[in-house]
């Protein structure tokens, strides 16, 4: 995880994040991001409300995309119900514009990546929220954090009743309108792949780097 944060991380924030909000980019908060989607994994809805079964029987296909989705956003969600409760000391704007930056990471996994598609729909749910701004100039992003947590909990709630209710139609519509990447977000993605930023980190492993 530090050489994701330290290889991948920190060069997107310098490219797309605000240069007013770098510094707020943390390696504890990126921890705490993923460390508390892995939580929300099991937490959250495993059955149907309306008797149609499992979510993932009910969801089928577009399971996977949404159960990301949730454990993102519902991750996130946590942490900042916790602060506020005073259980753990965290700085939510270093959390906030932590997660922003996380998700031009995993966004970059691609369609055919769930955790790629559930990025996609953070993005475009913050975007209708008004949950970060994009410099036209700079082409760098700034996020509004009272608007990010409101899209943060409507997205939680949103995503909850999806699986509740095990509705496949609304689940696939949801996940088609919102899992999507436009043309002006490519482009800045695009700017990553020209700067060299790698995509992911590759281990080097096996039995001859044990010397077997």
């Amino acid at each position: 995880m530090q050489a994701k944060f330290d290889e991948i991380l920190l060069l997107i924030a310098e490219e797309l994040i605000d240069e007013s909000q770098r510094g707020l980019i943390a390696f504890d908060a990126f921890f705490n991001n993923v460390m508390f989607h892995e939580v929300a994994h099991g937490l959250g809805i495993k059955n149907t409300i309306t008797g149609l079964g499992t979510v993932r029987e009910a969801l089928r296909d577009v399971n996977a995309a949404l159960e990301e989705a949730k454990a993102d956003i519902l991750g996130l969600y946590m942490i900042t119900e916790l602060h506020d409760r005073g259980d753990i000391d965290v700085d939510l704007e270093s959390q906030y514009v932590t997660f922003m930056a996380s998700i031009f990471r995993s966004v970059r996994f691609g369609a055919s990546s769930a955790h790629g598609r559930a990025n996609m729909i953070c993005f475009n749910h913050f975007r209708e929220y008004g949950a970060f701004t994009r410099d036209e100039q700079t082409g760098t992003y700034r996020v509004n954090f009272e608007e990010m947590r409101e899209a943060m909990t409507s997205l939680a709630a949103k995503i909850l009743v999806l699986q509740g209710d095990g509705n496949y139609n609304a689940a696939w519509n949801f996940l088609n309108n919102n899992g999507v990447v436009s043309p002006e977000l490519q482009a800045d993605l695009d700017r990553l792949a020209e700067k060299g930023i790698p995509i992911d980190i590759t281990f080097r492993q096996g039995v001859e780097v044990l010397g077997l």
